[in-house]
């Protein structure tokens, strides 16, 4: 039976490139970043993405990252809103591109969690370090929704913490 280049071969090698290199050569491919920030003991840093409802591009979550001195917890939540904060430049990765992403990144810290509603999707916990979640476009952030990423200082002193995301936009064709 035939493998119609179903398997690959040293001949003819299959390669692939993940969502951000193919979305970053034209131009649709996005970061931002909270920076450092001081939180509090027992207090929460969050960041907010929000594709609004005149959007014509769906974003593909490619990277969050970030990390704390010492021990967080990390929540990803769909559709919930981040109260008060402060709106972020999205920079696209394609420098030769306008930063202009559809997606609205807001950011707060506070003392209590400024995160109102949403459905919470994951979570975990870090002692300390960077963090990394890899998910290669498999968060979907269609228009009208939102995605927070809220962490959570789990000592009793002031703790460093930082939270960058990195997302593409594509049209609703390329879903």
């Amino acid at each position: 039976m035939p493998n119609y280049n179903v398997f690959t071969n040293l001949n003819s090698p299959l390669t692939t490139v993940d969502i951000a290199a193919s979305a970053a050569e034209i131009g649709a491919n996005y970061r931002v970043t909270t920076g450092v920030v001081s939180v509090a003991p027992n207090a929460f840093l969050a960041i907010q993405l929000s594709n609004p409802t005149t959007s014509r591009y769906t974003a593909r979550i490619g990277r969050i990252f970030g990390g704390a001195l010492t021990n967080t917890s990390l929540f990803l939540l769909r559709n919930g809103t981040v109260a008060g904060g402060t709106t972020l430049q999205a920079v696209n990765t394609n420098f030769g591109y306008q930063n202009t992403a559809q997606l609205i990144p807001t950011f707060s810290t506070s003392l209590t969690n400024p995160v109102v509603g949403g459905v919470t999707f994951s979570s975990l916990i870090q002692t300390g370090g960077p963090l990394v979640d890899d998910e290669l476009g498999k968060v979907i952030v269609p228009p009208n929704n939102r995605l927070i990423i809220d962490l959570l200082n789990l000592t009793n002193q002031t703790n460093t913490l930082a939270i960058t995301v990195g997302w593409a936009e594509l049209s609703p064709q390329s879903n």
